[in-house]
């Protein structure tokens, strides 16, 4: 997914108050929160700078009573574009996150950042029959797959040029961690996605579905919204297999 490239200028902003964040228009991410602590090089091959992201939740906001509006580009099939009236507000957080929730026929429906044409922003319908939670990033400099599914509390945003799609990270932390369906973490992650402020070794954004940074997302709890930082771990051969066995990469368990 990729994201407005305007979030540039929030880039900026936080790397003079010593927090990051951002995008520009080749890679996709989405901030819920910046890191606190900026690290040194060295201290980055040791440990994360982390930031969680989500399916944000607009599709119960009335157009209609919205003092700001627009339109969506929404992508139906191959060659079906449809323009779909959202908040204003709607179309930023679409944007930022990356997926979303919004109105579509009177129906809830999660759409996802599709691309930029001619300076307008398209997004898509998300196939939830195959991809539940949302799109990943579905290429690197190296390799592509027909299909990437982000994986609630066990895929990660990344950077691509250091990290590639399928890379595994490891993080003591968050093993044992209890998540929203009763399930304990195993501290594994596979790499789903990449961002504009997904840069440097140790950058990881944590995706968390539905679950937004609230009381009822461990990964908040545990400080992965930027407030701490862990050890990590790159995990490889047979054990990374393994891993991205269990979780069914490219696609979902």
């Amino acid at each position: 997914m990729k994201k407005l490239s305007l979030a540039l200028i929030f880039m900026n902003i936080f790397l003079l108050l010593g927090c990051g964040g951002g995008s520009d228009s080749s890679k996709s991410k989405r901030y819920a929160r910046t890191p606190k602590k900026v690290l040194s090089e060295a201290e980055k091959a040791k440990y994360i700078t982390p930031t969680i992201y989500h399916v944000a939740d607009y599709s119960s906001l009335n157009v209609s009573q919205c003092s700001e509006k627009t339109e969506i580009s929404l992508r139906k099939s191959k060659d079906n574009f449809v323009k779909v009236p959202v908040c204003r507000k709607a179309f930023k957080g679409c944007a930022l996150q990356g997926s979303c929730y919004i109105q579509v026929d009177g129906q809830k429906t999660m759409i996802n950042y599709h691309k930029k044409v001619n300076g307008v922003v398209q997004f898509m319908l998300v196939d939830r029959s195959v991809c539940k939670h949302g799109l990943g990033d579905s290429s690197d400099k190296k390799q592509s797959f027909k299909t990437m599914c982000l994986d609630p509390f066990y895929s990660v945003a990344a950077d691509t040029d250091i990290y590639p799609l399928g890379a595994v990270v490891y993080i003591p932390a968050v093993r044992g961690a209890s998540l929203p369906d009763g399930s304990v973490h195993d501290g594994y992650f596979v790499v789903r996605d990449t961002g504009g402020g997904i840069d440097g070794r140790g950058r990881f954004d944590f995706f968390t579905g539905d679950v937004g940074l609230n009381a009822s997302n461990p990964f908040s709890n545990l400080g992965l919204g930027g407030e701490s930082n862990f050890d990590y771990f790159i995990v490889s051969g047979s054990e990374a297999q393994s891993v991205r066995e269990r979780r069914a990469f490219p696609l979902l368990k």
